[in-house]
Parts: C-alpha cells; sequence; structure tokens
C-alpha cells in the first residue's frame, strides 16, 4: 500500500502544470528585458541567442500617458494580440522577425503559440538627468494566467514578466516665430510656415468679426469638424501659394500631419480670438490662440509647452 501511494505522487507530479517558474532551456529571456518594436510593422520582439518572443498587437496599446497606480492597461490575447515563441537553427536577428517574407534562414525548429490570459502594462515616465523633463515613457508588459502552446506540449503561467517597451516624448519643431500669418483669398484657410513646417487652421469665419472683444474675455470656438487645426512637415520648402493653388501642387511631399484633437469646453482644444481696432488705415487685428491643443497621428501625441499657444494674427477690413 504504501509503495502504491508513493507511486501514485511521483505521477501525480510528473504530470502537473508547470508552476510558473521559467523553464530556461524553453523560454530564456531572464538576461534580456527590453522590447524592441519592428519598423513597418506592430511586431515587438526579444531575441536571445536562437531564440525569439514575438508579440504582434496594435501600437495604441503603448501610448505616452502614466497608468493610475496599481491600475495596469489590460489587452485581451487572442484577435488583435498574438504571442508566441520560436527556436531557430541559428543565431536569428531582426530581419528574420521583421521582414516579409522571412529569409530562407535561419529556419524556425520549434514554435509554441500563447494562448489565453491577458497582457498587463504599467506604463511610468523616464525623466531626464534634470530630474522635471519627462523624455520617454517605459511600458512594462507582464502577461497573466496564460499557456505556452504546442504540439503534445503546454507550460502553464500565472504571470511571466515579457519585458519593457520604451517609446520617446514626441518633439515637433513648431516653430513659427519669424513667419507671418497668410489667409487664403479662396477658401477658409489660415496659416504659417517655416522651411518645411506648417501649422494649418480651418475655421469657421463668423470667429473674425470687425468688432473689438472686451480684454480677458476673448471669441472662442471648440476644435471640432467645422473648425480644424493642422500641422505638418514636408519633405522640402513651402512657399505661400502651396495651400492656396486650387489644384494642389505635386511637390513637396507630405512627409507627417499631426490632428487637432477635438476640444472641450472650457477644458482644452480651444481656440481663441482678440480683436482690437486699428485706425490709419481702418482694420481690426485678431490675435488667434490655441488653448490646451492636443496634436495627435496614429497612436502618438504632442502637446505646444504653453497652454495658451500663440498662432499668430490676422487682418480683417470693413
Amino acid at each position: 500500500m504504501k509503495y502504491f501511494i508513493i507511486l501514485f505522487l511521483s505521477l501525480s507530479l510528473l504530470t502537473s502544470c508547470n508552476d510558473g517558474d521559467l523553464i530556461t532551456e524553453t523560454f530564456n529571456f531572464e538576461t534580456n528585458t527590453n522590447v524592441i518594436k519592428c519598423d513597418a510593422s506592430n511586431i515587438f520582439y526579444k531575441i536571445n541567442a536562437a531564440e525569439a518572443l514575438i508579440l504582434n498587437t496594435p501600437e495604441e496599446n503603448f501610448p505616452n500617458v502614466e497608468t493610475v497606480v496599481n491600475t495596469p492597461r489590460v489587452v485581451s490575447i487572442g484577435n488583435t494580440t498574438t504571442i508566441f515563441y520560436r527556436k531557430y537553427s541559428q543565431t536569428v536577428a531582426a530581419n528574420s522577425i521583421c521582414s516579409s517574407p522571412a529569409p530562407a534562414t535561419p529556419v524556425v525548429l520549434e514554435e509554441w503559440n500563447i494562448t489565453g490570459g491577458t497582457m498587463q502594462i504599467i506604463t511610468t515616465k523616464l525623466f531626464d538627468t534634470n530630474g522635471t523633463t519627462v523624455v520617454a515613457f517605459n511600458h512594462n508588459i507582464v502577461l497573466k494566467n496564460v499557456t505556452f502552446v504546442t504540439t503534445g506540449k503546454q507550460v502553464v503561467y500565472d504571470t511571466y514578466a515579457f519585458g519593457n517597451y520604451r517609446t520617446n516624448v514626441v518633439k515637433l519643431p513648431f516653430e513659427f516665430s519669424l513667419s507671418q500669418t497668410i489667409k487664403c483669398t479662396n477658401n477658409n484657410l489660415i496659416f504659417r510656415y517655416n522651411a518645411n513646417e506648417v501649422l494649418l487652421l480651418d475655421l469657421d469665419q463668423t470667429i473674425f468679426p470687425n468688432a473689438i472683444t472686451v480684454v480677458g474675455s476673448p471669441r472662442t470656438q471648440l476644435i471640432n469638424a467645422t473648425n480644424k487645426v493642422v500641422y505638418r512637415t514636408y519633405n522640402g520648402s513651402l512657399n505661400g501659394n502651396f495651400f492656396c493653388s486650387s489644384i494642389p501642387p505635386t511637390s513637396p511631399l507630405l512627409v507627417d500631419e499631426w490632428i487637432g484633437q477635438d476640444g472641450v469646453a472650457s477644458v482644452s482644444g480651444i481656440i481663441k480670438v482678440d480683436t482690437e481696432a486699428l485706425t490709419n488705415p481702418t482694420a481690426y487685428k485678431h490675435t488667434i490662440t490655441l488653448f490646451k491643443v492636443t496634436f495627435k497621428k496614429g497612436f502618438q501625441t504632442y502637446t505646444p509647452l504653453l497652454d495658451n499657444y500663440v498662432f499668430g494674427t490676422y487682418i480683417t477690413t470693413p
């Protein structure tokens, strides 16, 4: 009877699920915590010699926004988020993971898919040496309640530390201090440009009546589908006629476009206009200010350092 009990306990230990410890000969990534992203896709990966741990997930899951303490960003694994482990015939490089189609060598010898569970992301700020300037964000990725599966085998983890992915803070030139404000005569565009960058406003013109405003009480409109604010960069120098032409020029080519996000009353995304009267000749000067405007491209965001960003002045005549 004693022999039977010992044999039963031994078999139970052999057939139980993994307790969460890393199987170092299979998933050996403890010394490499840095996660890298492919340039042209939503593939994130870690490499250890001939092994790779690969994550395919939308980049929007890593915004430059801190998560609340003890409240990670949670992403379900499956559908748009998939994870798998590969073992190759020899040392693997980025092009084997990021290129499509993949090179003929090295050859994939073994592949495990990760099923079920969630990916939890804790995002924190990274500061410059001065301790106050945010230069990047760290996204710590942890897998919870996941199963590594391959033919005839599976390993279950309550918690698996995937690694850390870093996103840098976006810095746009946004330098228009020496440029003049231009208004197209054939559309509602008002813009300022400098070399290859431009800040465009497409606004409801009722915000520019020939009437002065009380000091401290500007006219306001929210950024929305009618009132648009866009920042662009091009691959060559611009000129004043580029945006006013009835037929858009073919060059220079657009490189980046950042869209001003819809405003919230009394909070953000507000266009302010202060109007004063001019004499000799009679005219009205409208000073345009953008209040707490956030620009977005894909998942990335950019906000000018000043809450009240003075766009410039626009002159109208009676």
